[in-house]
């Protein structure tokens, strides 16, 4: 059974939430308040470095007593929510965490339905699978299976990334609504992360009408060098894209494997559409501009 690396994603609404509340008067409120934003402030080091922190960086980098430190991590390990590897005792975010995703208001089907896919084609291919989904204009990661091979791609669950160079955004975005591409477009500015990445939001349109077309979209370089992903949209029961699932890995690998991939990409993404509403019967639809698009599998 491949191990999923679920214990890694976005908390971002529940701490915002939470510190919003975080106000009081007595003396005992402004402690407690004290003691839930400094667990926050724990959990949020953790979800946005890339590597587990001993109890003495934590503490340096947030300016706390270690013994204070000591004591949340200590309760946040005992919940689950963070937890301690290796012999130096670092900590990262614990699979505790998943569960409040995993909720009413998270992506629970989601994910439980695209899982076995996902695991079936780390198997075949070798090469990183991730599960994103569009969050305020960027790709939200809630699942990622990590290629067995040393050299590898590899992202965090929970990070986010730009949606105009990823596989994964460009295979969402392209089933979208026009007036949400539309706020994108306005919104945000396509940086250069390679030379390859697609800086222009006319040919980036251009794209995503490809994308229709081929019902998959392609990362050849455009968000790390030598890297490549592929990534097929998934559907909900009104034909909106709920997410995408994609496989990355370095370029002289992905190239070989593309053409099988893609399709069992797709196919993959396909099955899990079907299962979650999505109705083969109509496999064309309208995508941005109103352009005639090609559906994932049909």
């Amino acid at each position: 059974m491949v191990a999923s690396v679920y214990h890694r994603f976005k908390v971002e609404r529940l701490f915002h939430r939470m510190k919003r509340h975080a106000s009081g008067d007595s003396d005992s409120t402004r402690y407690s308040v004290r003691v839930v934003s400094r667990t926050f402030d724990i959990l949020e080091l953790l979800r946005d470095t890339d590597h587990p922190l001993s109890l003495g960086d934590i503490s340096r980098r947030l300016g706390m007593v270690k013994s204070s430190g000591f004591r949340l991590l200590r309760t946040l390990e005992h919940r689950g929510y963070v937890e301690r590897i290796g012999d130096d005792g670092r900590y990262h975010l614990g699979p505790e965490l998943m569960t409040l995703m995993r909720g009413p208001a998270g992506h629970r089907r989601l994910m439980d339905t695209a899982l076995p896919h996902m695991e079936r084609l780390l198997e075949k291919f070798e090469e990183t699978v991730n599960l994103g989904v569009w969050r305020d204009g960027e790709v939200l990661y809630l699942v990622m299976l990590e290629s067995p091979h040393a050299f590898r791609m590899t992202a965090r669950v929970g990070a986010r990334s730009p949606v105009h160079s990823t596989a994964l955004g460009k295979a969402i975005a392209a089933y979208l609504p026009e007036d949400e591409v539309g706020t994108v477009l306005r919104a945000r500015r396509f940086p250069a992360l390679t030379s390859r990445t697609i800086t222009s939001p006319a040919a980036w349109r251009r794209e995503l009408t490809r994308i229709r077309v081929r019902g998959m979209a392609e990362d050849n370089g455009e968000t790390e060098p030598e890297a490549s992903c592929i990534a097929a949209p998934i559907f909900d029961a009104g034909g909106r894209p709920l997410g995408a699932i994609s496989i990355s890995g370095p370029t002289s690998r992905i190239r070989v494997l593309k053409p099988r991939a893609a399709r069992a990409l797709v196919a993959g993404c396909h099955a899990i559409s079907r299962t979650l509403g999505f109705s083969s019967a109509s496999t064309r639809r309208e995508g941005v501009n109103g352009a005639s698009s090609r559906v994932a599998g049909s």
